[in-house]
């Protein structure tokens, strides 16, 4: 018999992209940012402002790709939009690790970044043997790896479970990085341990 490694209960996290319109990347440079945490942010109903209705709809669309094509769900669910903002950081900010509360699916597109701006850092919840033994490893890889770098180019859109630990790297060359991140929740039929519950959120 063939030996057989099944890689088993893994995290989807979708790199896809979408094109930056001068207009959308001038009007998220042009809101009010206040500083929070390591960096700033804006309001958290951005995507829901008319000028950026068109950039809602194509991440809307790729989140439904993520959900109902790569993550294999039925469509009598639907993920709808809950919370976007868009986030500033300059010299010196990064983005510490975290996850999204209160969301299924979480999403950062990237309308203003360069290659040596900071990568998109994720983080796995367990080690492979446990949360406290490491060990020295031949090569790098997804089953052995403390955390795994992105490093995005302007217009790309990453989509993963809200419940995956994720940061930015800091931000080391003068420049201002610009993110916009947002969550989604699931309307329809959800079992939530032994009872189904019919979401409606708007």
């Amino acid at each position: 018999m063939t030996d057989i490694l099944h890689q088993l209960y893994s995290t989807p996290l979708l790199q896809t992209h979408i094109a930056v319109p001068l207009k959308v990347l001038e009007y998220i440079k042009s809101q009010k940012f206040r500083r929070h945490d390591t960096g700033y942010m804006t309001h958290e109903k951005l995507l829901d402002d008319p000028l950026l209705k068109g950039i809602k709809k194509l991440i809307t669309q790729k989140v439904e790709d993520y959900f109902y094509n790569y993550c294999g769900y039925a469509k009598i669910v639907t993920p709808v939009h809950v919370s976007s903002w868009a986030n500033l950081h300059k010299k010196g900010d990064w983005g510490q690790q975290h996850y999204h509360e209160n969301s299924v699916i979480s999403f950062v597109w990237y309308p203003l970044v360069t290659e040596s701006s900071g990568d998109f850092v994720t983080y796995p919840k367990d080690k492979l043997f446990g949360t406290t033994l490491s060990f020295p490893y031949r090569e790098h890889n997804n089953f052995n790896s403390s955390n795994w770098g992105f490093t995005p180019k302007t217009g790309d859109l990453y989509i993963f479970p809200s419940t995956m630990v994720h940061g930015i790297a800091e931000l080391e060359e003068d420049f201002d990085r610009y993110s916009l991140a947002g969550n989604y929740m699931i309307n329809g039929p959800v079992k939530c341990g032994k009872v189904t519950m019919e979401c409606n959120f708007k």
